[in-house]
């Protein structure tokens, strides 16, 4: 199956807003549709520091990843938050999480990123695995929210 993973550009605009919102409401998440846009449209920006990144099987999309690219002290000089990712249910368990990641890390690693960083819902057993299987470790400390 051909899969291609690349940046999202203008064209892809609407496909990663929908792409979003599906994860959104699959997590039973609010998901206001107009500000998914708007932070698509952030991302996409030049010198913005989010990752917006599509993977297509067959030129039709099937997931996207969304992170924003940090100053670390802890691992100098840029870590990389996963904010999102996303594979559509038909396209699960086929590589495309995966792939989604091995482009970040690669692209990563050429931009001076010293480490992925993420968070994962207790519940989701098969994402817990394959980040294991990819070599994440957990961190053990607790995130905390404030909404502003």
């Amino acid at each position: 199956m051909t899969l291609t993973i690349r940046r999202a550009a203008e064209a892809d605009r609407s496909n990663a807003v929908e792409l979003l919102v599906a994860q959104l409401v699959e997590h039973r998440l609010a998901s206001d549709r107009e500000a998914i846009a708007q932070a698509v449209g952030l991302a996409m920006a030049p010198h913005s520091p989010a990752w917006l990144i599509l993977a297509l099987r067959y030129g039709a999309p099937v997931g996207i990843l969304l992170a924003n690219q940090e100053v670390s002290v802890e691992y100098p000089p840029y870590t990389l938050w996963i904010e999102e990712l996303y594979v559509i249910p038909a396209a699960r368990r086929t590589g495309v999480a995966s792939a989604l990641l091995a482009f970040v890390r690669s692209e990563g690693r050429g931009r001076g990123l010293r480490a992925l960083n993420l968070e994962v819902v207790p519940t989701q057993e098969a994402a817990f695995a394959l980040y294991r299987r990819l070599g994440f470790t957990e961190v053990h400390r607790t995130r905390l929210h404030l909404q502003l």
